[in-house]
């Protein structure tokens, strides 16, 4: 199984947008609207609302979302080289880790916010390939400013961009002026959207602060998206230790691009002691960095027979999830 899913023909993607399709399946016969917690920003709630009155559009939307994240993440292999060949193991193990935790198998704002995410991650990268002033960063933050209008924590991943001009690049004064000019560009259109529209400027406030609340709420999981969870958190932990041991030997612009992954992963996990959007809504954040952790692991271990055992169990853990949620529903 694992050789076929290692080779690069086209049969792999079909097959992938198949498993997709499979770990939806609940989602599509029960028709679930979009997500309508407190949890997302304004722009994610002004489209949400065109959908709730379709709750199988939001299903097939939030679908579509996923495989473009996926896709995505084939696209970043490609261009970074994160792994050494041509691959859709990133979108296989992002499908399967999204696929198994169903409380968001719908329109919800991460999906969006991930796609965004991914796209920074790309451009912040690729800004390390050259010692030269990099307008990156504008970019960059754009993005990420951007995604909190979907998701309104995203802006936590600023931290990421600073990070990386402090300890990765030369040292020009101008890239941090880009970096806080791109995250104010957006908030910027907002707010002259608002003026020119004549629009209620106490949607833009709510918004602004609900960016910086800080409460504590209990997300609902099922037993078996908590396992499934904690199962793939392990094994990621597991061949990560394989990812570190070859780490040095791979070229500068990768190694750079693994270690920003890494600082996203934790970013993404210690904020949730304090903020309210423990899960699902980190898993999908989350499944971004430790796509890739097990995508070189699978695309490099060796005897294949541990790489398979490894995606079995990721296949064996999606099908239970999937069983217990039809059974319990």
């Amino acid at each position: 199984m694992l050789r076929f899913f290692r080779s690069s023909g086209s049969t792999v993607s079909v097959v992938i947008i198949l498993i997709g399709g499979l770990t939806w399946l609940h989602a599509l016969s029960g028709y679930e609207p979009p997500y309508s917690g407190k949890y997302g920003a304004f722009l994610f709630f002004e489209i949400a609302g065109w959908l709730t009155d379709t709750p199988v559009l939001s299903v097939c939307f939030g679908l579509i979302l996923l495989l473009t994240v996926a896709t995505l993440l084939i696209f970043a292999n490609n261009r970074l080289r994160l792994i050494d060949k041509i691959s859709y193991l990133p979108a296989l193990c992002y499908v399967l880790l999204v696929g198994g935790v169903t409380e968001l198998h719908r329109f919800n704002p991460v999906v969006i916010a991930t796609i965004l995410l991914i796209a920074a991650f790309v451009l912040l990268v690729g800004s390390f390939k050259s010692e030269r002033l990099s307008y990156n960063f504008f970019t960059v933050s754009a993005l990420i400013s951007a995604a909190t209008f979907f998701y309104q924590y995203m802006y936590i991943y600023m931290l990421v961009v600073w990070f990386a001009i402090l300890f990765w690049r030369p040292g020009y004064w101008r890239e941090w002026v880009f970096s806080l000019l791109g995250f104010a560009f957006p908030l910027f259109l907002a707010f002259s959207w608002f003026f020119l529209m004549d629009d209620d400027y106490a949607r833009m406030g709510v918004f602004l602060r609900e960016i910086f609340s800080i409460q504590r709420i209990t997300v609902s999981l099922s037993v078996a998206a908590i396992v499934f969870s904690t199962a793939s958190l392990l094994m990621v932990i597991i061949t990560f230790g394989h990812l570190m041991r070859y780490l040095g030997l791979k070229k500068v612009i990768v190694r750079n691009g693994y270690y920003i992954l890494i600082l996203m992963a934790v970013i993404t996990v210690v904020p949730t002691i304090l903020l309210p959007d423990t899960f699902p809504f980190v898993w999908y954040l989350l499944a971004f960095p430790m796509s890739f952790v097990l995508s070189n692991y699978l695309a490099t271990v060796k005897p294949v027979r541990w790489g398979t055992i490894v995606l079995s169990l990721l296949f064996i853990g999606v099908a239970v999830v999937q069983i217990v949620f039809l059974f319990a529903g």
